[in-house]
């Protein structure tokens, strides 16, 4: 649907009509891409949706630091051309049992749809997100932090597509005619808890567990974060890739 999704829905279609190196592995790299188009055709929403929330950083800053700005650099930037960008600020550092209490605020454009030939793509891909998190040391070198995060994404578009690049799947769906037009939107209000262990002055590791209450998703992350980047894994149970590795950069003050 922008030059990143053809991408990955080609890497399924691949995926699902290669020739078996053995019979079983074969067998299961078919099954695997098969599983993974239809879904991405069935509910396109959800998939955009998953790729958005990659983006979606929450871990608290360092505690003697009150702003920082960063950005995805993957999967969002390359390869999916997501232009992202989030900011957070302290409101209150952590003293007198208080906790400190960050906001952070975000929102991508996906930028693929400037290099279509135009004629063969109209609309648009973004979103914007958000929320507030308070954590509270439990140790010099372990903190818990908690909080709340609204999220949503927004797709209305067409695609014209070129006649030769219509693709089934091998699942009965034509790929290109499946997506010609998606007008989508998703959101969703996250409470989320998670704890970092602080490895060093400027690297930590970072656990998450968020809980969407719209549509009951689950998003857990494990993020190994250093001075300017932070590097991870995103686990959506739910959607048609279950595993996301990421890397953001950002700059904190």
């Amino acid at each position: 649907m922008r030059s990143g999704l053809w991408v990955s829905l080609c890497l399924a279609c691949a995926l699902g009509a290669a020739g078996p190196v053995r019979a079983d592995v074969g067998t299961d790299f078919k099954k695997i891409g098969e599983d993974m188009a239809a879904q991405i055709i069935l509910n396109p929403s959800e998939f955009l949706y998953d790729i958005q929330m990659t983006t979606e950083d929450r871990t608290p800053l360092p505690g003697n630091r009150v702003f920082s700005f960063g950005t995805n650099i993957f999967p969002n930037l390359l390869p999916f051309t997501e232009l992202s960008g989030e900011t957070k600020t302290r409101l209150h550092r952590e003293h007198g049992g208080w906790p400190q209490v960050d906001l952070h605020l975000g929102a991508w454009d996906l930028l693929a749809g400037s290099l279509i030939p135009k004629g063969n793509f109209e609309g648009s891909i973004w979103g914007i997100h958000g929320g507030l998190s308070a954590g509270f040391s439990l140790d010099p070198r372990l903190r818990a932090f908690f909080g709340y995060q609204f999220s949503s994404m927004f797709a209305n578009f067409h695609i014209t597509p070129d006649s030769s690049s219509s693709s089934n799947t091998g699942t009965g769906f034509d790929v290109a005619n499946s997506l010609e037009n998606i007008n989508t939107g998703r959101m969703e209000h996250y409470m989320y808890i998670g704890g970092e262990m602080f490895r060093s002055p400027t690297k930590r590791l970072v656990a998450e567990l968020g809980f969407g209450l719209v549509k009951n998703k689950l998003v857990m992350r494990l993020t190994w974060a250093s001075r300017n980047f932070d590097t991870g894994l995103a686990f959506y149970p739910e959607g048609a890739w279950v595993l996301w590795p990421f890397a953001n950069f950002q700059v904190r003050f």
